[in-house]
């Protein structure tokens, strides 16, 4: 009978609770010439799309609500967040990455694997027209960023380019 309490009141041989195994840390460690470069770059390339947006030709009168107005509305926004950035970069201390993964060199060749697919978008966007290259073009990037179920791939696809096409043709009466 002692035994057996003893055995009743025992762990049995398994860890505590409050054991626990340590795990490697791949967090990135914070970057203050990181946060300062990607917020001046967000800087240039918004006020790049603020003068891209004014010099939109338009080929009947503007005024109003025009094909200028959408992109100059998300350009100066864009150009705003990115002057606060630049001031936090500069002013506030460095921020925590612990969300955000070393780089490798895997994550290069993927960006660089994206921004080549993007050039080749722009130029078959602009010889064959919107649907087609985009349907190709949003279905390579989710395949390049992991989505590997077939019908995700034709879903999204599918699903993103419609309600673009019809956002800007039906709607907005923009021709891509």
């Amino acid at each position: 009978m002692a035994e057996l309490e003893q055995l009743a009141t025992s762990s049995g041989g398994t860890p505590p609770l409050d054991e626990t195994i340590a795990e490697p840390d791949y967090s990135a460690a914070p970057s203050r010439r990181l946060e300062i470069a990607i917020a001046v770059t967000a800087l240039m390339l918004s006020l790049l799309a603020l003068w891209l947006s004014r010099n939109i030709i338009l080929r009947m009168g503007g005024g109003g609500v025009d094909p200028k107005w959408w992109p100059t509305l998300l350009s100066v926004l864009a150009a705003g967040l990115a002057a606060i950035l630049v001031g936090m970069s500069f002013l506030a201390p460095p921020m925590s990455r612990g969300e955000v993964e070393a780089t490798e060199k895997d994550g290069w060749i993927r960006m660089l694997v994206a921004l080549t697919l993007s050039a080749i978008y722009v130029f078959a966007w602009s010889t064959i027209g919107y649907v087609i290259p985009t349907l190709v073009f949003t279905a390579a990037l989710l395949f390049l960023f992991g989505l590997r179920s077939w019908k995700g791939l034709v879903i999204f696809s599918l699903a993103t380019t419609a309600f673009i096409y019809g956002l800007f043709h039906y709607l907005l009466k923009v021709p891509l």
